[in-house]
């Protein structure tokens, strides 16, 4: 894969992940980032908590070197060796020295931890001795608020091998999924330190942790079930969010296959969501009054034409022959043009009902043969008992005839022979009407569509029509949540599908 598409392809994915509902993303969003808010927050916590930890596991040392240095000091030389015993064990090594043994650190990084536990060690001493420092030594500055302490002791770590929270954190992810055997780790720490005696000899201790200190492991358990909780909460409070915009979404839905039958939709919950739903049914209000409107107007304007288109067809019927039938041709054009235009507008209003789609398909064939025409059911709609097995269909029973009519006498206007099919799914209806016409080129199977649009030379006006029959088709299939789309066969001809939702 080249690396110059690699970004993309990633887009790609991220596309194809992505979810597509409101509610599923505002759940992925608020989820994923509320998780990663934990893990950082976890691990800072872990951050902290390590660096106390291991603060009080060195002061805790160091006061142990502490006061096994005095309970030395004040023991006589002759029998500090049975109390040296008593001492050691496997991790606390105490031995004498008759001069000052020379510590160095060999990290870098081990600098600032070797301080501050001389510091912590200096500090116990101090308060177990009252008298000037031993030779050699000075006060060291000990940095911030806290109080300045003699330098009596010095001490170095050689060892620091405590995991870092990030280290943790995996450390308890494998485990939580693969469970692996647990394996003993190395010292947590290792120190030298050497403290002065009243008879100028000094007490060097080895002092080491070993094995990792017993911190509870990373809570990815905890994490996991806070987020489980935080999905369910936010599931439950964005779906009370989401629920009204859905219901609109529903509302516009049903508004544009039901124009008059669609109430108005109830104005609750959110602000926002109070402020859309009122626009939307102040648009609905708006709407059907522009219907009722341009109903109304067409209504008053077929009733004022077809006087004058009467009058006119009288008088042209008293011219000559020639003359005459051209001039009934282009009146009927126009008696046509208007009929089709109220259909359309009093087809608006139709009140919807449970259409026999069987009877339906099976008369409008049926009328057609009885004119001649070659139309004709496919063969496995032939048989009755697979033709009235279609379920009926909640449907504008005029609308739907005047759709499926339309597209029929399309199909037997350019073809000679016409075929209607029937796919049915619990989702929609699909019906369709094959010709074996010219067919349409590609680049004009949408503009059909347009109104008093002609495809020439084959489809042109010399072949009857006015123009509107598709455009009236698709329109009232999509009253019915569907539409009317068509397809070139491969065989040759047209093929016409009109699907009607059956939701």
């Amino acid at each position: 894969m080249r690396l110059d598409r690699l970004p993309a392809f990633f887009s790609r994915c991220i596309r194809r992940l992505y979810p597509d509902s409101l509610l599923s993303r505002l759940i992925l969003i608020f989820s994923v980032s509320f998780l990663v808010f934990l893990v950082l927050t976890t691990i800072y916590a872990s951050e902290s908590r390590h660096f106390y930890f291991m603060r009080g596991l060195m002061a805790d040392r160091a006061r142990h070197m502490a006061e096994t240095a005095v309970l030395l000091d004040m023991t006589a030389p002759e029998i500090r060796f049975l109390l040296r015993d008593q001492f050691n064990n496997s991790g606390f090594n105490v031995h004498f020295s008759s001069a000052r043994p020379d510590f160095s650190v060999a990290d870098e990084e081990l600098e600032e931890p070797s301080r501050l536990m001389e510091y912590m060690l200096n500090r116990a001493l101090s308060r177990f001795y009252d008298r000037p420092l031993h030779r050699g030594l000075n006060r060291r500055p000990s940095g911030g608020s806290a109080p300045d302490v003699p330098r009596r002791a010095v001490l170095v770590l050689k060892e620091l091998n405590m995991p870092s929270p990030m280290e943790d954190f995996w450390k308890s992810l494998r485990q939580y999924f693969v469970k692996p055997r647990r394996v003993p780790g190395p010292s947590v720490y290792l120190a030298s330190a050497a403290i002065p005696l009243h008879d100028g000899s000094w007490v060097v201790f080895e002092d080491s942790s070993p094995g990792f200190p017993p911190l509870p492991e990373f809570p990815l358990g905890i994490i996991l079930s806070i987020e489980l909780f935080f999905v369910f909460v936010s599931l439950f409070a964005f779906y009370v969010c989401v629920r009204p915009l859905r219901r609109l979404a529903e509302a516009a839905e049903s508004f544009g296959r039901d124009i008059p039958g669609t109430p108005a939709l109830k104005e609750e919950g959110p602000a926002e969501v109070r402020e859309a739903t009122h626009a939307f049914n102040r648009m609905q209000e708006s709407i059907r009054e522009f219907l009722d409107e341009r109903e109304r107007t067409i209504a008053a304007v077929s009733h004022d034409l077809r006087t004058p288109l009467t009058r006119m067809r009288l008088r042209v019927e008293q011219l000559d022959g020639e003359k005459r039938s051209s001039l009934l041709k282009d009146i009927g054009e126009l008696q046509q043009i208007m009929d089709t235009t109220i259909d359309i507008a009093r087809s608006k209003n139709e009140a919807p009902a449970m259409v026999d789609v069987a009877s339906l398909l099976e008369s409008l064939v049926e009328d057609r043969q009885e004119m001649g025409l070659d139309i004709r059911l496919e063969q496995d709609l032939e048989d009755p008992d697979r033709l009235f097995a279609i379920p009926p269909l909640l449907a504008r029973p005029l609308s739907m005839k005047r759709c499926l009519s339309n597209l029929m006498d399309n199909a037997l206007r350019y073809g000679r022979h016409v075929v209607v099919g029937v796919e049915d799914s619990s989702a929609e209806l699909k019906v369709v009407i094959s010709d074996d016409g010219p067919g349409i080129a590609e680049d004009q199977l949408e503009k059909v569509f347009e109104p008093f649009y002609r495809v020439e030379p084959s489809r042109s006006r010399s072949t009857g029509g006015t123009g509107l029959g598709l455009s009236i088709a698709r329109g009232m299939a999509h009253m019915h949540g569907g539409d009317v789309r068509l397809e070139n066969r491969p065989e040759g001809g047209l093929r016409a599908i009109a699907s009607f939702c059956r939701a």
